[in-house]
């Protein structure tokens, strides 16, 4: 190996330490994969210097390097998925390996499977650590001691974790003794005086997907990017993995809030008229195999439904009845446009095969300092249902006293449970809104019975984020509805 082929692929090291490896790999007319490091020269165990890193290339942009950056912080971090993957990491030179310590992504959530083997020439690997799994319990490194080997090659294998098929390392460490011992870079224990928290308890400098758990959600954006004709979508795979965007769907800044920013009158789903930045109900979590909406008749995996449903359908379902839970705050609504569409904005919904037990809106004229709150229930071939919670829905109402104002931090509930009358279970919605005071207000609980809902054929999901419900505005790159979340969970 040339001195300057090292060089281009060691990251953050200090030239005189460079020149020290140097002279150590050239010492002797050897090269540094012909010559061994003996054991009993070994008088303690030190960190040892991992100079590069690899792997097949299919990671998702959390590259190798990135895991032997120093850098404990989540964003920092190797991710491939699918089972099999390997990360390959060259310590330079031959040494005593006696130890490898690993940070895991989300390491304190969830256990990882892997398995660990060494090499002196990087083409024969000797298994140093049986496949196994991670802690579970911890972000920081969890070391591994193992008996004396030469090596110079370390190949860590992922076989996925329990919630999914990723492979995610924020940090790899190696021990031993030989030319590259360096000073202990520590074990993550101290990360968090690296992150900024916000007065919810978010991260401020993390993508969404670090301070909510979206691995069950994909989201709709206002845009057509690939030109199709139809708004684009990020799957949920690529949504857990961190995917943001600074202008529609990102983390603010001073609260770590998950923020949907949504201008309207650009792209639509099919059989809409408005833009969202919306959040879509994903139960299979990224498993491709499972439909997104099953075909006509079949229950899906992918969906839930009412626990009024045919007993077979509930049981071929991703879940059966649920409810929805989320702290927010609107931060703007459209201001010009049609009078019957300005202000206009849904903030969470049941979406049916094609109808919508419930879409929850917030809106507020612009003449008006507060904001009202109410849902519409589609009913099959019937005229809707209006309810409202905090104020009205009209065109030119005056601001409603008990409203909700813009940046006002509120929750919401949205609720399905079954109740038997005379032998028949019906489909209850129950709605409620919980102020930052405490105060709830209830809307009278909604017997969804009649509703067409309990069919064979029908399913459900919740959605999320800011449904645009004006696309009339006459600036839309200046007239927009902006959404942040502090919270959002989901039970069936």
């Amino acid at each position: 190996m040339s001195l300057l082929t090292m060089f281009t692929r060691m990251r953050l090291i200090h030239v005189a330490a460079l020149l020290q490896i140097a002279a150590l790999v050239f010492a002797g007319g050897q090269s540094d994969s012909a010559r061994g490091v003996d054991a009993d020269s070994c008088n303690q165990t030190s960190q040892l210097r991992i100079v590069s890193a690899q792997d097949d290339g299919t990671n998702d942009g959390h590259t190798p390097d990135l895991a032997i950056d120093a850098s404990f912080l989540p964003e920092s971090r190797w991710s491939s998925e699918l089972a099999g993957k390997e990360l390959l990491l060259d310590m330079g030179a031959v040494q005593t390996l006696r130890g490898i310590g690993i940070a895991w992504f989300r390491g304190d959530q969830r256990r990882s499977t892997f398995e660990v083997a060494a090499s002196v020439d990087g083409q024969t690997f000797t298994p140093i650590v049986e496949r196994r799994q991670s802690s579970g319990t911890t972000t920081t490194i969890e070391r591994i001691d193992f008996d004396d080997i030469d090596a110079r090659y370390i190949k860590i294998t992922g076989f996925g974790n329990e919630s999914n098929e990723w492979n995610s390392i924020v940090e790899v460490q190696a021990y031993g003794c030989g030319p590259g011992v360096i000073a202990s870079q520590g074990d993550g224990s101290n990360v968090d005086q690296e992150l900024r928290i916000g007065a919810f308890g978010l991260a401020t400098n993390r993508p969404p997907s670090e301070n909510f758990d979206l691995t069950r959600w994909k989201i709709t954006l206002p845009v057509d990017l690939d030109g199709d004709g139809r708004a684009d979508e990020i799957g949920e795979r690529d949504l857990a993995a961190g995917w943001y965007d600074d202008t529609m769907f990102y983390t603010d800044p001073a609260t770590g809030g998950m923020v949907f920013r949504t201008v309207g009158g650009n792209a639509t789903t099919p059989g809409s008229r408005y833009a969202r930045v919306e959040l879509r109900e994903m139960l299979r979590a990224g498993d491709s195999s499972i439909p997104t909406r099953g075909t006509d008749g079949d229950p899906s995996l992918n969906n839930w439904v009412f626990s009024s449903a045919p007993a077979d359908v509930q049981a071929g379902a991703g879940g059966v009845d649920g409810t929805l839970r989320a702290t927010l705050t609107v931060n703007r609504v459209t201001r010009t446009g049609d009078a019957g569409r300005i202000g206009r904005v849904i903030i969470g919904q049941i979406h049916a095969r094609d109808g919508e037990p419930i879409r929850l809106y917030y809106r507020k004229l612009p003449t008006n300092t507060y904001g009202s709150i109410y849902y519409i229930h589609e009913l099959e071939g019937r005229r809707d249902i209006y309810v409202p919670l905090i104020g009205d829905r009209g065109d030119r109402i005056e601001s409603p006293a008990d409203g909700i104002a813009l940046d006002e931090v509120f929750s919401y509930e949205i609720s399905v449970t079954g109740e038997v009358v005379n032998g028949v279970t019906h489909p209850i919605l129950n709605v409620s809104i919980i102020r930052d005071d405490g105060t709830v207000i209830e809307a009278p609980p909604l017997d969804m019975v009649d509703s067409g809902y309990s069919r064979a054929d029908e399913f459900m999901y919740f959605k999320a984020g800011a449904y645009s419900q004006n696309n009339t505005s006459i600036w839309p790159e200046r007239d927009y509805d902006q959404v942040t979340f502090f919270a959002l969970d989901v039970d069936h």
